[in-house]
């Protein structure tokens, strides 16, 4: 029995969700999952090792009562002067759209605020740029459909081969080589 209708009591409307079709960031997401040069491999393996053996030693059964910073990597992306613009293009060319509205931590950017990224409201690889050198590529969100996971994927595939980059998930802590079809799968299907 409907007892709103029995008593004539009409739901409040609920307001569409404002940020529905938005890409949400949070600040804690910066950096977490990204690529970064392959010369960087053996420092990958160390800090991954420590950070690991630190969560487990500071996990309480609920959650983690210290925290760790990641170390600074040896080789920044910086580092090898990549044109900023070439690898947008990659990404444009692939057919990934470019991001236009995000929603960071819970309001609104403006248009000139937005960071620089190619994907949906679900999922971004986002490229930051210094004096037109990248400075960083990394990724935030989960890929949800297969036309997005291919574009993001021949992209990822084209990149890694002009460049020999390597993607970390800080998050686990796992590194993927992406030299590989079967690598870049993987880092897709784990992080992305």
């Amino acid at each position: 029995m409907n007892l709103r209708k029995l008593f004539g009591i009409k739901s409040k409307g609920k307001e569409p969700y404002e940020f529905a079709n938005f890409l949400h960031m949070w600040d804690d997401d910066h950096l977490m999952v990204e690529l970064i040069p392959k010369e960087n491999l053996g420092f990958i393996k160390t800090e991954s090792k420590r950070i690991d053996n630190f969560g487990k030693e500071h996990f309480n059964g609920n959650g983690f009562a210290e925290i760790t910073e990641i170390g600074e990597i040896q080789i920044k992306t910086l580092d090898k002067e990549i044109d900023f613009n070439s690898v947008s293009s990659i990404f444009n060319k692939n057919g990934m759209k470019r991001i236009e509205k995000v929603a960071f931590e819970g309001k609104a950017l403006t248009e000139e605020n937005i960071p620089f990224g190619f994907g949906s409201n679900k999922f971004a690889v986002l490229l930051e740029n210094e004096n037109d050198k990248l400075k960083y590529i990394w990724t935030t969100g989960r890929i949800e459909n297969e036309e997005l996971r291919n574009k993001f994927e021949n992209a990822v595939s084209e990149f890694v081969k002009k460049y020999n980059f390597i993607a970390v998930d800080w998050y686990k802590p796992e590194y993927f080589e992406l030299r590989t079809e079967n690598g870049i799968k993987e880092f897709i299907k784990n992080s992305c």
